[in-house]
């Protein structure tokens, strides 16, 4: 019996060893809404200037970019994901809200957004903090 458990354990500990820190596995269980949350970089959705959009927990978003010399911020965005669906609306401005299919890819580090009314697909670069 103890010796079971020792095999056991050792095959435990081993497993542990092997996947701790191993983002491949631990990106297969993110949901769609935890791999959209952080900063993703684009040039061409919306408007044609390099920027950053920052997705939150809390189904809000913000969009910071340069225009020239001047920098620029939208800080009323709301999103949902729903049945592969990205809705995103910038209340700040009387828009209608925009609706995406999404797809995730290269670790989760690109995604790519399709407008469902234009068929426009805009690809976003997740930013990695260097903290």
């Amino acid at each position: 019996m103890g010796k079971k458990f020792a095999v056991v354990g050792t095959i435990v500990i081993l497993a542990c060893i092997g996947l701790s820190g191993c983002n491949q596995i631990s990106n297969l269980f993110l949901s769609d809404e935890d791999k959209l949350v952080g900063e993703w970089k684009n040039d061409d959705i919306w408007i044609d200037v390099p920027k950053v959009i920052i997705f939150s927990l809390n189904n809000t978003f913000i969009v910071k970019g340069k225009i020239g010399t001047v920098d620029f911020s939208l800080t009323d965005g709301i999103w949902d994901m729903n049945n592969g669906i990205l809705t995103v609306e910038i209340v700040d401005y009387l828009t209608p809200p925009k609706s995406y299919t999404y797809k995730f890819s290269e670790e989760n580090k690109i995604l790519t957004l399709t407008d469902r009314d234009t068929d426009k697909s805009y690809i976003l670069q997740k930013q990695i903090s260097s903290t």
